[in-house]
């Protein structure tokens, strides 16, 4: 192998752990946003369904490249301006990887509360009573 193929490689073997990376953060965080917008859309309290919905509508509707510039800039600046009208001198910058971690979570958390909301819907009420019964 040449030494340009093998810089290649490298290259390319970094960019795959970083993409692991990025995909394993996004599963956790979408995980638990999924169970716990579908919690709150199954619970029957009126202001919980409307925030799991409201959730689910929006984060849906925004294209994925502007929700990520939305975290990535948008949520330097807020915090930035949140800390400064409190009277701190210190400033936060959003790192890359965690922008994309958070916003690959927000999306996909949008649909696994869907999936999550559907799949405990599917389930038949006998086998969910008798759930219920065992603990």
């Amino acid at each position: 192998m040449t030494s340009t193929t093998q810089s290649y490689l490298w290259v390319i073997l970094q960019g795959s752990l970083l993409t692991v990376g990025v995909s394993l953060g996004a599963l956790l965080v979408s995980i638990l946003l999924g169970l716990l917008g579908a919690a709150a859309k199954l619970s029957g309290r009126p202001i919980l369904v409307g925030l799991g919905t409201f959730y689910t509508t929006i984060i849906r509707g925004i294209p994925d490249l502007v929700l990520m510039l939305l975290v990535f800039y948008g949520g330097t600046i807020g915090i930035n301006t949140l800390l400064e009208k409190m009277g701190s001198e210190a400033t936060i910058d959003i790192e890359p990887f965690a922008a994309g971690v958070i916003t690959i979570g927000f999306i996909y958390g949008a649909y696994m509360t869907e999936t999550f909301r559907g799949a405990i819907l599917s389930i038949p009420k006998g086998q969910m009573e008798a759930a219920w019964a065992f603990g």
